[in-house]
This record gives structure tokens, sequence and C-alpha cells, in this order.
């Protein structure tokens, strides 16, 4: 072989080589976007709080339900972005060509992919549900040591508040509580149907005429919270707001002391 033919076959030899540039240009590009958008996700968490979840929680009970909601959340935005991502890359690197005829290898049945999709989901199930249930008492802790008991009476359109001893706050639609301590509502209704529901504290829960319901909430910041009755009782049932105050400890006494 010539010194002229063997320089020519190393040139062909370089042309996969050259071909093969524009893919793994792509493939890197493909890869920095991906970590890119990892990266934001991470870093707009926090951001992004208020958007993935209706309410901020102020409460231990509504702490655990968001909880339990954003790792669903988490899980399902994770599998759709794996499986949309894979779905994209496939359809744009095995996409049919202009002039390429030839038959692409053919695959029958695989044990190894099909024990994949079968037991990954299932782990993930596994998973969601252990967090879930570990979740679940404090999401339903309801009263406990030094709790402190208020009965609900539901009546179109709104609600009032009873204290121990009988005790009505001034403004009775407004129930004022103390941070950090075990609040347990007693909830009924004088008249129809309606539901007591503060988003950023805890659990809603019925009040039925004739039938006493238990819920209850533990206040973890201070401020004022509203919420709303979720129970369709009629023409006035948007106007039946909810008003809770958390207040400290001390504040909450001296209150109380002024109530009759």
């Amino acid at each position: 072989m010539t010194r002229v033919a063997s320089r020519a076959l190393r040139g062909v030899a370089r042309i996969p080589r050259a071909v093969d540039v524009p893919l793994r240009r792509w493939r890197c590009s493909a890869a920095t976007a991906f970590c890119a958008a990892a990266w934001l996700a991470a870093t707009a968490v926090p951001a992004l709080a208020d958007t993935a979840t209706p309410e901020n929680p102020a409460g231990s009970n509504a702490d655990a339900i968001d909880s339990i909601y954003r790792a669903t959340l988490g899980v399902t935005i994770t599998i759709f972005v794996l499986v949309g991502g894979w779905l994209l890359y496939t359809a744009v690197r095995f996409r049919a060509r202009k002039g390429d005829t030839s038959e692409p290898p053919q695959t029958h049945g695989s044990t190894r992919l099909e024990l994949g999709w079968t037991v990954v989901p299932v782990l993930i199930l596994i998973g969601l549900a252990g967090y879930t249930f570990y979740k679940l008492p404090n999401a339903e802790n309801i009263g406990g040591s030094g709790a402190l008991k208020v009965h609900v009476l539901a009546q179109q359109f709104s609600f009032r508040y009873t204290y121990p001893g009988g005790r009505h706050p001034p403004n009775p639609t407004t129930l004022v509580v103390p941070i950090d301590t075990p609040i347990e509502l007693d909830v009924t209704s004088k008249d129809v149907n309606h539901d007591w529901w503060v988003e950023a504290l805890g659990p809603k829960v019925d009040a039925i005429p004739g039938r006493l319901n238990r819920t209850g909430f533990t206040a973890t910041r201070l401020g004022t919270f509203t919420g709303q009755c979720a129970e369709l009782c009629g023409q006035g049932h948007a106007t039946m707001t909810i008003t809770v105050r958390v207040v400290s400890k001390a504040a909450f006494k001296t209150y109380l002391g002024k109530l009759k």
C-alpha cells in the first residue's frame, strides 16, 4: 500500500468521528439543560411554596397535611419530568430521517424492563403510603394535655363561639386562641349543614344539626387567619366567613379574663 493510499484510508476512517460531533454536542447541551432545570427547580422551592400549595401552614395539623401533599406532588412531578423527558429524547434521537429507509432494530419482550416498570411503581406507592401513615397521627391529632375546649355553633350565616364557663367573645364571629396550645372544637349546627374550615390551621369538619362533631388544631404562628363555610348552606353562603386570631399565651390569658 502506498503512502498516499494509507493517508486516504486514515482520512476515511476519521469520517465517522466527524459525523458524531454534532450528536455529542447535542447530548452535552441536553445534559446541561437538564442540570440547569434541576438546579432551578431545587432553588425555586421556597419562592414557589405558596404557588404549589394553597396555604402556608400555620398549625401542626395543617403542616402534616401539607407535608403529605408536597411529597405526593414531588413524586408525581419527578415521574412526569423523567417520562416526558425520555419520550422527548427518544422522539428526537430516533426520528425518521430523510432518505433513510432502513428498518430499525426490533426488540420483542424484555423481562428486565417489564420487571422494572412493575416493581418501581409498587415501591413508589409503598413509600408514599408509608410516609402518609407516618404523618396521619399529626394531621388527626386533636386535643391533648392542656387543650382549650371551644363550642362552635353554626347558623345561617355565621359561626358563634363559646369558651369554657359559658364565656362569649365580644366579636361573636372571631375566635381568639393562644399559640402553641391544643384547641379542641366541638362543632354543631342550629339549622342546616355547614362546614368549619380554616385551611392554614387544619382539617375541616361538618356542622350538622343534632350532632356534635369534633376537630382541633395547634397554631404555631401568631396572626389572623381566615376561612369560610365549606358547605353550600343557602343564599348567604359566600358571606359565612371565619376569622381566627392567634395571640401569645399571656395576651390570651388577659383576653379570656375580660370575657363574661
